[in-house]
């Protein structure tokens, strides 16, 4: 060993290993240029921490070199971790090196990805210097490796894990069951969930590049597909992954990159777009007692903070019944309404004018009691709004008492403050209650509730209104009128007290996801409400499935049913599809039910997708279907599927463990119920009521099209535009001239062929003014003499 070192590193030594590297660090953590652009080298906090390691250990290596005496064992230690740490992301970032030195032309950015290799030839060179003056070097440096890669491959198992599961997803079977217990046991949710926005699909460390590397290349490494991210996703949490807002994924919100919105202008709702917002929400609505209805609007403001247009995209749960009869965009600060058309003729519509970058609204059915809505595009700094119609039946219980549950956002592609409030407004012309936040109020003759509530509580309240009980049965008509060849149709609504028979069987399926467990907790004490004798099956959609079948209710068969609702897992989230089709199989007569209890359902394997359809292709009979979802989220729709358009989708309440005794006492008991049925059959005394009534035959009649033949279907079509409803068959959409309405084979509405919120009292308010005329008039012939008389004698 030498008596004296001299120092050969100077500042360039201490700029490339240090300097350097830990400006690229500081400015990857601020912009997240990388991590937009081509991969995230800095996924977690561990991995942060690793690469700042490497600058700092070459800062002291740096200044031990400086000095003319022996350095500290523990600094051969350190160089070799730093050398470990600065290899692995030096092979990382080995393929991007070639697009590197073109990229060193344009504003010098190009060196960038080069900072990984100064700092390992800095790391290298200066603890080669070092080590002649300590003793066991080498053993010392190895030591160090050993902890370095030892290091790396620690903070990056959670990430090989996640990359290699995403590969075995898309396999067969049992390779779809091994990602999944993969992803549970030691893969990481917040990697995947950026995988289900379309990130790159590159590893983001030197143990998951290698082994993901093996099987898909090195240097051109297959791009991992955002579908199935998004369904291993749902697999693995039980949570839909536009659940999650997008900036919470992973380290944070990476603020440097071209934010892509791959689901813009398709029928789903897709993922969250970073900036979007709901910023207002308002809910008007007319109830009235003697027609039985409702027409609520809902009007919103969804505002872009981010730098770059977007589009709006959500799934609204409506009251059960409902149909959407009104569209409305505000273009350039005026209200612009929707024409109605054919479900395909409306979408070819929005995506052609989308492509152009102008104003269109388009709303369209989701599978029963659901619309989806898009609004585009909303411009950077900029906001959009909207105006949705609903038309509603009041929903009738067994004693009478009725109720309207408000319209909810279940999906959506934008963000929602907790506090974000709903300011609701309803009138009525007979007796109206509401939930906590909701004043009753009265004027002008009326009553109503009125008040905000914010988006917390609105969510997990599922807020309805109660209104006074229907008495005795009622006949109301409502007049269409002549519409050029089209004539005058009438349309009558009777209400009727009669006996219902108790059903066949009843099938319950199950949801054996995460989110749903505390509802199936509930269903275990409703069930009381089931009537001895009555051929039950339960069926929980599980990894494994549980089957309890069809037989009589009794003590033997209830304490089986609580026993598989006991012992079941519920955990991550399940494909109901095929617990739904056999159940069906299992109660398949018209005069059964099948009563399905799930949370979200946003993912639906290609497998069960062919069983679902060979099941609603093939069945003879099947059992009507009534849907229970607790949770928000999506909903597997059934688009366009009779079965699925045709199902009663209950509107929960705040408690399922208030919600579930009812709904199995109203599907199972016999005795008098209220049933409303509407058709163009002449009645005797109807009294006039309002066109509302028209639009909900007119939608019933509409899923009938489903199944009947194209001239039906076209009829349908006809109808819908004719009474301004979305159907199964039909959609709305705003465009921004009329000359794009003509352009797309469609008619601008005028005002008078839209709902308004003084409906359904429109007639009321005509009595009103009639009445005042008719005053007036009196008044004026009552004077008309005393006024004549003074003009004489003056």
């Amino acid at each position: 060993m030498a008596d004296r070192y001299k120092p050969s590193s100077g500042r360039l030594a201490l700029l490339i290993g240090s300097v350097f590297p830990a400006g690229v660090l500081i400015l990857e953590l601020v912009t997240g240029m990388c991590a937009g652009t081509f991969f995230d080298p800095l996924p977690t906090w561990g991995h942060v921490v690793l690469v700042a390691a490497v600058p700092v250990i070459n800062f002291l290596l740096w200044r031990a070199a400086q000095r003319e005496n022996a350095p500290a064992p523990i600094l051969m230690v350190l160089g070799g971790v730093a050398i470990a740490i600065g290899a692995g992301y030096a092979l990382v970032f080995l393929p991007l090196l070639p697009v590197a030195l073109v990229g060193i032309l344009f504003m010098g950015l190009g060196l960038l990805p080069f900072a990984p290799v100064g700092a390992l030839w800095q790391s290298v060179r200066l603890t080669a210097e070092l080590s002649a003056w300590v003793q066991r070097a080498g053993r010392k440096i190895a030591l160090g490796v050993t902890l370095g890669l030892t290091a790396l491959i620690a903070f990056d198992v959670p990430a090989t894990a996640t990359y290699l599961a995403i590969g075995w997803w898309q396999g067969d079977a049992a390779s779809a069951r091994r990602a999944v217990t993969t992803m549970r046991t030691v893969g990481d949710p917040d990697i995947l969930l950026r995988l289900s926005y379309g990130d790159d699909g590159r590893a983001t460390g030197l143990f998951s590049f290698l082994a993901t590397g093996w099987e898909s290349g090195f240097f051109r490494p297959e791009r991992i597909s955002p579908t199935a991210a998004r369904e291993l996703y749902y697999r693995v949490t039980g949570t839909p992954f536009n659940a999650v807002a997008r900036a919470d994924a992973g380290r944070g919100a990476r603020r440097w990159q071209f934010d892509w919105d791959e689901d813009q202008g398709g029928a789903a709702v897709g993922g969250r777009v970073h900036g979007l917002a709901l910023t207002q929400s308002r809910i008007d609505g007319s109830v009235s007692g003697e027609d039985n209805l409702a027409y609520l609007e809902w009007t919103a403001v969804v505002a872009n903070a981010g730098a770059q247009q977007g589009e709006a995209r959500l799934t609204l749960a409506l009251p059960e019944g409902a149909v959407a009869s009104r569209a409305t965009l505000w273009v350039n600060g005026e209200p612009r309404e929707a024409s109605i058309g054919g479900r395909g003729e409306v979408r070819a519509a929005y995506e052609s004018v989308v492509r152009r970058q102008r104003d269109p609204l388009l709303v369209t059915t989701d599978g029963a009691n659901r619309l989806l809505v898009q609004a585009f595009p909303i411009e950077a700094g900029s906001s959009i709004q909207f105006r949705v119609g609903i038309t509603a039946p009041l929903r009738i219980a067994r004693d009478g008492t009725r109720s309207l549950a408000l319209p909810m956002i279940a999906d959506r592609n934008f963000d929602i403050a907790r506090e974000q409030p709903h300011h609701v407004w309803i009138e009525s012309d007979t007796g109206i209650s509401g939930p906590a936040g909701l004043a009753a109020t009265r004027a002008n003759g009326k009553v109503g509730v009125r008040g905000t509530i914010p988006d917390a509580t609105y969510a997990s309240l599922h807020p309805q209104l109660g209104v006074a009980p229907i008495l005795a049965a009622t006949n109301r008509s409502a007049v269409v009128p002549r519409q050029g060849e089209q004539p005058a149709l009438t349309v009558i609504q009777r209400i009727l007290r009669e006996d219902a028979a108790r059903p066949a069987a009843l099938a319950i399926v199950v949801d054996g996801s995460k989110g749903n467990e505390a509802v199936a907790g509930a269903l275990v004490k409703a069930l009381d409400a089931l009537p001895a004798g009555l051929p039950v099956s339960l069926r929980i959609a599980a990894e494994t499935p549980v089957v309890v079948a069809l037989a009589p209710w009794s003590s033997e068969q209830r304490a089986r049913v609580e026993r598989a609702l006991a012992d079941a897992r519920f955990v991550g989230g399940q494909d109901n599809v095929p617990a739904v089709a056999d159940a069906a199989g299992d109660a398949a007569r018209s005069d059964a039910v099948l009563l399905w209890v799930h949370g979200a359902q946003p993912v639906v394997s290609a497998g069960s997708h062919a069983q679902l359809h060979q099941m609603l292709d093939r069945s003879a009979m099947l059992p009507r279907l009534v849907r229970y979802q607790a949770q928000p989220g999506p909903a597997l729709s059934g688009s366009g599927q009779p079965w699925f358009e045709t199902a009663r989708f209950v509107a929960p309440g705040a408690s399922p463990a208030t919600d579930l005794p009812l709904l199995l006492r109203d599907l199972t008991q016999a005795g008098p119920v209220w049933r409303i049925e509407r058709s163009t059959a002449p009645v005797q005394g109807a009294d006039r009521g309002s066109i509302h009534i028209a639009r909900l035959w007119a939608a019933g009649g509409a899923v009938g099209a489903l199944r009947g033949k194209p001239a039906d279907r076209t009829a349908a079509i006809t109808l819908a535009r004719r009474l301004n409803v979305v159907t199964p068959v039909s959609g709305a959409v705003v465009l921004a001239t009329d000359r794009e309405y003509k352009e797309n084979g469609l008619v601008a509405p005028g005002a008078d062929e839209v709902p308004t919120i003084p409906e359904p009292h429109e007639w009321a308010l005509l009595a009103i003014v009639a009445g005042m005329l008719l005053w007036l008039w009196r008044r004026r012939r009552r004077d008309a003499p005393a006024t004549a008389s003074g003009l004489a004698f003056a």
